[in-house]
């Protein structure tokens, strides 16, 4: 992971490298303030230090839950984290303390889904009942056409 100068664009340093992490497919930030990164050649999901970029673990493991090619990642409102496994055609869902597998959150072919490669969760507007729709926007890579937003209550 390289690091650039916000404004400038200028080359800063290495942020974090190594440790099995090959084909950085995605990155995102979570509560602790540590950088979770898909690795997609390794087929898991990376810990670093969020501060230093130090290696600090495998946070999902290989294959866990039948992770293949892991491509976007986020935390969810509900405080799990989830992630686009692109080969298997999901978004899987693992506890976001233990990194420990929970379920296919969207399963292959739910809605047309297709070699998913990020995932975006958005919060409506209240509706008029009171209750806000919260939903999932997945982007499937197949013609870069495919992107659904699943509706829960």
């Amino acid at each position: 992971m390289l690091r650039y100068d916000a404004v400038t664009g200028s080359f800063i340093d290495v942020f974090a490298s190594g440790s099995g992490l090959t084909v950085a497919a995605g990155m995102t930030y979570g509560p602790d303030g540590h950088l979770y990164v898909a690795s997609a050649g390794s087929h898991s999901i990376l810990r670093f230090n969020g501060t230093s970029g130090a290696f600090l673990d495998v946070f999902v493991a290989p294959f866990s839950g039948g992770l293949q090619s892991p491509m976007g990642l986020e935390f969810g409102p509900d405080g799990q984290f989830y992630v686009a496994s692109a080969t298997t055609h999901q978004v899987l869902r693992y506890d976001e303390t233990t990194g420990a597998f929970i379920d296919a959150f969207v399963t292959a072919g739910d809605g047309g889904l297709e070699t998913p490669i990020g995932i975006q969760f958005m919060v409506a507007v209240p509706e008029p009942s009171g209750l806000a729709l919260l939903g999932l926007a997945v982007l499937g890579a197949a013609l870069g056409r495919r992107c659904r937003f699943r509706r829960r209550r």
